[in-house]
């Protein structure tokens, strides 16, 4: 390809002073100038074809085709090309210094990179491959760098939950990873103080929530007003903390007014103050068996003693009973022993008017004393005849 640009390159130009004299000498002599004009032209192309064919031949080099980055994992790819030359290194141009290169590579992890360096000129095209690997150091710095992106990954999160929810806990293990970094970061101190400010908000909130006192919803407003994290999430659960502390007092309230109904009816048992406790039981939000039991032994006790009552009352009933029984009983053998005095009376009148004489139960004979053996009593005259008794001969 040489030789033969060369040969090109001197036909045209020794056609070209031809064809130069030629069109001259045509000039002069008012000859007719469009074949010299023609062959001047095709010298001309002619030297053109032959200068781009005979020129130096493509040259490319590289002073390492193996290479190991610096702990920064920078390596510079060096060498020489033909001065004209176009070179591109991984598709990217590079500069020709008067046929000389120098590009600088980074590499952005642990594996070895293959470059492809091409050069081109009047269409001839050469290229080299350069294997560039990292070094150790570099290899080291690219682990720690990795460390370092995963504890700042960590990081992140660990903060990133302190300040969802700041709390000691959270915020000991955020600033532990903080402290740990290799490199102080601004923006994590600032970032660990706002939380660390907010952590007594929180527990205000917390302790509020916990005991549902009023006291304590007081401060956590207050505490609130100073948030500076999350401050609309902590607005929300105070007012919903303020409804809960609300319903809290009034159930209290129903409490104790059940409860005082409840001792009430302890104090004094009776179906209408059961009745009372029963009703506000009942208003509880919920059933409260202490109570309900406390109620339901009162009303027992309400039973019982009107069990008791009843059996009195049936008691007493039978006693006046019997006692009216008794006294009409009384009364009635009074009146007998009354008639009987009276009968007696009379039968005594009568028997003093009336002779008498003594008598046995089994006797046949009447006497005017007693006369032999046997029971003898006195019997008017009138009744030893009814009872057809004779007189006795020894005493009449």
């Amino acid at each position: 390809m040489f030789v033969m640009g060369t040969i090109i390159l001197l036909l045209g130009l020794l056609g070209g002073i031809l064809s130069l004299g030629f069109f001259i000498y045509s000039v002069i002599r008012k000859k007719p100038k469009k074949l010299g004009g023609i062959a001047l032209a095709v010298s001309v192309i002619a030297i053109i074809i032959g200068a781009a064919t005979a020129s130096t031949p493509l040259q490319l080099s590289v002073n390492a085709v193996q290479l190991t980055t610096d702990a920064q994992g920078v390596a510079t790819i060096e060498g020489e090309v033909s001065e004209n030359a176009k070179i591109t290194l991984d598709g990217k141009n590079i500069k020709n210094v008067k046929g000389t290169f120098s590009e600088t590579v980074q590499l952005s992890d642990e594996k070895e990179h293959t470059y492809v360096l091409k050069a081109s000129l009047n269409k001839v095209v050469k290229d080299e491959k350069i294997v560039v690997e990292p070094s150790k150091e570099f290899i080291a710095i690219l682990q720690e760098e990795k460390k370092e992106k995963e504890l700042l990954a960590k990081t992140e999160t660990a903060l990133a939950l302190a300040e969802s929810t700041p709390n000691q806990k959270n915020y000991d293990e955020a600033a532990t990873l903080v402290h740990s970094l290799s490199k102080t970061y601004d923006d994590y101190d600032k970032r660990l103080k706002t939380i660390e400010e907010n952590i007594t908000i929180y527990e205000a909130v917390e302790t509020a929530e916990k005991s549902l006192a009023r006291k304590d919803l007081e401060e956590a407003v207050k505490q609130v007003a100073l948030a500076s994290l999350n401050k609309e999430e902590l607005n929300n659960r105070v007012t919903s903390l303020q409804t809960k502390i609300e319903e809290k007092e009034e159930q209290e309230k129903l409490y104790a007014q059940a409860a005082k109904a409840v001792e009430a009816a302890e104090k004094s048992p009776s179906n209408s103050l059961c009745d009372t406790a029963t009703t506000a039981i009942a208003k509880l939000p919920a059933t409260d068996e202490g109570l309900t039991k406390r109620v339901a032994a009162v009303q027992q006790i309400v039973k019982d003693n009107e069990e008791k009552e009843r059996k009195e009352k049936q008691e007493q009933e039978k006693k006046e009973q019997l006692a009216k029984a008794e006294q009409e009983r009384q009364a009635a053998e009074q009146e007998q022993q009354a008639a009987i005095a009276q009968q007696e009376a009379e039968q005594a009148a009568a028997n003093q008017a009336e002779e008498h004489v003594l008598v046995t139960a089994t006797g046949s004979k009447y006497h005017t004393h007693k006369c032999g053996n046997g029971t003898y009593y006195d019997a008017p005259l009138s009744e030893a005849l009814a009872r057809g008794l004779t007189p006795c001969s020894k005493c009449y």
